[in-house]
């Protein structure tokens, strides 16, 4: 079960999953999705439909811990409906809730993200083609961190086709495609036609 509430830049999706044997609860997500990120995606993947594609950004929490879960589930055994739903809502309220308002913008996600989280954790945070995503919040926001990001993302696609070339010579072609997008200004074009809507 889904909620969704679309706020022009941004998206937020609230994912509730709830088991149909015992119908109990398996977990709950926060996703983002920034919709000009995903505009400049689709010209170089076009089925977005892949939720991990889609999704610019999750809670890094993964929605809370198992145990957080379990604790929820077992008031499903006092048989008191209110009480588990009490406890699903109060899991929304502290783990879900300030995760989405942590990141009312595209440069919230920039700043407190991308310039203090380490490079290494950006996959956790950013599920699917988390450098091309990384890459497209830079160049949307300004950030003087972009340049030396892509020149190691470049210098780490070439290490793989040097070692695999029939494997990645295809993605490394995409790739270098999707950055003379991005630094020739080309995306401008999208993001200003949504402007002008």
């Amino acid at each position: 079960m889904d909620a969704k509430k679309d706020m022009g830049e941004l998206t937020y999706i609230l994912s509730i999953h709830l088991s149909s044997k015992s119908i109990s609860l398996g977990y709950v997500y926060g996703f983002i999705l920034v919709n000009p990120v995903n505009k400049i995606l689709k010209q170089f993947i076009p089925d977005l439909s892949d939720n991990n594609e889609l999704i610019t950004l999750k809670n890094h929490v993964n929605g809370g811990k198992q145990e957080d879960f379990k604790k929820i589930n077992e008031h499903l055994k006092t048989k008191n409906t209110g009480d588990y739903i009490t406890a699903i809502m109060d899991h929304i309220k502290k783990i879900v809730f300030p995760f989405f308002n942590k990141y009312p913008t595209l440069e919230s996600i920039n700043q407190e993200i991308i310039n203090k989280v380490p490079e290494e954790d950006y996959f956790e945070l950013f599920p699917g083609v988390a450098i091309f995503k990384v890459l497209i919040i830079m160049k949307l926001c300004d950030n003087s961190k972009y340049e030396e990001y892509k020149n190691k993302r470049v210098k780490v696609y070439l290490s793989f086709v040097e070692k695999q070339p029939a494997l990645y010579q295809e993605d490394y072609t995409t790739f270098l495609s999707f950055l003379d997008y991005l630094d020739s200004g080309s995306y401008l074009k999208i993001i200003e036609k949504d402007n002008m809507a």
